[in-house]
């Protein structure tokens, strides 16, 4: 019968048993990660949310109001573009707008400016329920 421990005091047949159990979960790994690339392609999700004009100029003095026209795209992961989402500016504006639109759709705000202030911001939020999440855009708007 062989002795477990050799002179220099280390166990024999260790290393071998290592490489053995070392090659199997890379295998195994290899397997998995397999059946993930091969698992199809995820639903779609909102990507970016974009507007144009993306900088408003309103002219005058005092508390100022005008009324822009915005135009929104929507895109998803894919870069394909989404329909029915719900829009909503909030920020300067003379009140909150929300509005389910298309994407390339036109959404009409009355853009306000304090009394003073020479800069806001429109936060522009695009949600749509199924999975698709939401994403956000800001409008610089500046006193011209």
């Amino acid at each position: 019968m062989r002795k477990a421990m050799g002179k220099s005091g280390a166990m024999e047949g260790i290393p071998l048993q290592l490489i053995i159990v070392v090659v199997i979960g890379v295998a195994a790994l290899g397997i998995l990660v397999g059946w993930l690339a091969l698992s199809g392609d995820p639903d779609p999700t909102m990507k970016r949310v974009s507007v144009d004009p993306e900088t408003v100029s309103v002219q005058g003095d005092g508390r100022l109001t005008e009324e822009v026209t915005f135009t929104v795209f929507i895109y998803d992961n894919k870069g394909d573009e989404i329909n029915g989402v719900v829009v909503t500016f909030s920020g300067a504006v003379d009140q909150k707008v929300t509005q389910v639109v298309d994407s390339g759709g036109t959404v009409q705000v009355t853009v306000a400016l304090p009394s003073g202030e020479q800069t806001g911001t429109i936060t522009v939020k695009a949600e749509k329920g199924g999975g698709m999440g939401s994403r956000e855009t800001t409008v610089i708007v500046m006193r011209g």
